[in-house]
């Protein structure tokens, strides 16, 4: 263990100059990246004309550890990096400390750590704020994309974001999006940002009152996702739950798995381990089909036509309901898989116990899908797929989400330099169209219904989503994914830390500036902060910091815990 001597000697005293005395000298334990674990020995001065003057402490030790602190700051950037950014568990990175860098550190002392990291980087995000503001200012301002995320039971972690630097500029805990306290959140970003180009939001009612209180004349958007998928729920989720419970009470589910449980040896060929429909359908002659048409192949057959009607979830294009519709594939299969059964033979009397007995199980649990003796499958799936086409056509003017897309949740549709008044006359058509459909009385009239009324209520926060065309084009995005993409992030990495699927108790346990941690991904937010994209370069930031402003953000956090 080395021994380093931190002193004064080169300071005077604040007043009057005059060199300074030994007051005292203190020794502790101190562990670093840098320099491993050492003892640090500090002698601290005094002037004899002013003894009223603070003790004057090393300034070489002050930029390796806080003062009575034995975690460097470059552990405890090492630390939160790893926690936040890499998604490690704190026994991983003890484990990662021991062997690269030689230091022993507990658990909760990790813990602990990473919390502290949180604390100095909020503390270093208000005390960077001219700064961003004057490179804001330099890519013409900023869009305000605003949103909460909670669960069942959890607070709301409210978070502002800006979508042209790609930034988190304010997060807090509220305990529910109502206007005074949004309006408090906002109030709190105008005076520390200013009044921003555009904001972004979903259709809540007390997100737009809010944000005409604090920035009035401030073009507001609501987010073109959310509002399809707002539309597409009131139309289709009615439908959706009839189909629902009618499979729940026909216990197709629960048969086709046990279907497959009971074939699961079947599905594997021994010598090759692929799926034994895979070695069929490889074979290239009749001879090689006639000998491996075995009744094992048979039930591996089997399987896997029921396995592939169970993955109905996950089939469509990842945006989630109302855009994929899983029950309505559920059942498409079922069908297919029927007609299929229906081509190969003719003849189902044959007996349950025989070389295609699980094929009959297989027909007789799609049995009363496809026969459907009262129509009621029938009459619920044309009424989805009737209404469905009112909700295509919107999203098709929206021109959000489209079929065989890439991106998922985060796709942003077409073009954010969509021509406004193109779009809105593609919007002014449609409604038009879908209000005469309406009058007609036609079997279509709920949703048509649905759709215009949506239309109107929403229609000024549409369009206009180019601010500005020269001298650089400033586009405001038409949905608020980049902010739930981040969400989504938080969530991930909340499952991943902790293996839990409900993430209401990380949620609550949350720290309000832990968004502001993914900032650090940010390459243009962290040259104008830390200087650098380092470890080295945060933790040289950190120790320009007052160790008492991130200690008492730490207690408040306690305090707020606690109440």
């Amino acid at each position: 263990m080395a021994r380093f001597t931190f002193s004064w000697e080169e300071q005077g005293c604040g007043k009057c100059d005059q060199p300074l005395q030994v007051r005292l000298t203190r020794r502790r334990t101190v562990f670093s990246v840098a320099y491993g674990k050492f003892v640090a020995i500090e002698r601290q001065g005094h002037c004899p004309i002013h003894p009223d003057l603070p003790p004057v402490r090393s300034k070489e030790i002050s930029r390796i550890v806080a003062p009575g602190c034995k975690m460097s700051y470059d552990v405890i950037a090492r630390v939160g990096l790893t926690r936040f950014l890499e998604c490690r568990q704190c026994e991983e990175i003890q484990i990662e400390l021991s062997r690269q860098y030689d230091i022993e550190i507990p658990v909760r002392t990790i813990s602990e750590l990473s919390q502290k990291f949180i604390a100095y980087v909020q503390v270093v995000h208000q005390e960077s704020i001219k700064l961003l503001r004057r490179a804001m200012q330099q890519r013409g301002g900023y869009v305000l994309h605003i949103d909460g995320t909670c669960e069942d039971g959890s607070r709301v972690l409210f978070v502002c974001f800006d979508s042209l630097s790609g930034q988190v500029l304010e997060s807090r805990k509220i305990s529910s999006e109502n206007v005074e306290e949004v309006e408090q959140v906002l109030r709190k970003v105008r005076r520390d940002w200013g009044c921003p180009l555009a904001i972004v939001h979903d259709l809540r009612k007390s997100l737009i009152n809010a944000t005409g209180i604090v920035f009035p004349g401030t073009a507001q958007f609501v987010c073109h996702f959310h509002f399809a998928a707002d539309v597409g729920k009131d139309i289709l989720s009615s439908h959706v739950d009839r189909l629902r419970n009618l499979f729940r009470r026909t216990k197709v589910r629960p048969k086709l798995r046990a279907l497959c449980r009971s074939l699961k040896k079947f599905a594997v060929a021994g010598d090759s381990g692929e799926h034994i429909l895979s070695s069929i359908l490889e074979v290239q002659s009749t001879k090689d089909l006639r000998h491996l048409s075995t009744p094992e192949a048979v039930k591996g057959t089997v399987h896997a036509l029921a396995s592939w009607i169970l993955a109905f979830s996950h089939n469509g294009d990842g945006y989630g309901f109302p855009f994929d519709m899983p029950y309505l594939t559920f059942y498409d299969r079922i069908l297919e898989v029927d007609n299929l059964l229906q081509k190969v033979s003719t003849n189902w009397f044959v007996r349950k116990r025989g070389p295609l007995g699980t094929l009959k199980r297989l027909k007789d649990i799609l049995h009363i899908v496809v026969v459907d003796e009262h129509a009621t499958f029938r009459t619920i799936i044309a009424d989805m797929k009737r209404d469905q086409k009112i909700f295509e056509q919107l999203r098709n003017a929206l021109k959000i989400c489209p079929k065989g897309g890439t991106q998922r949740r985060n796709d942003e549709g077409a073009s954010n330099l969509l021509s406004s008044s193109h779009h809105k006359a593609v919007l002014t058509e449609l409604r038009e169209s879908l209000e005469r459909k309406a009058r007609r009385g036609s079997p279509s009239q709920k949703a048509c219904n649905i759709v215009v009324e949506h239309l109107d209520k929403y229609w000024d926060y549409l369009f206009g989503h180019v601010l500005k065309k020269r001298p650089e084009k400033i586009v405001v995005p038409r949905t608020n994914n980049v902010e739930e993409s981040l969400f989504r992030t938080i969530k991930r990495q909340c499952r991943r830390l902790h293996g839990r699927g409900h993430v209401c108790r990380d949620i609550d346990d949350m720290s309000e500036a832990a968004p502001l941690v993914l900032n650090l991904r940010n390459t243009s937010y962290c040259e104008i902060v830390y200087g650098g994209t380092t470890f080295q370069s945060i933790a040289e930031r950190f120790s320009t910091v007052d160790p008492i402003a991130p200690a008492q953000l730490l207690k408040d956090w306690r305090q707020d815990k606690i109440s």
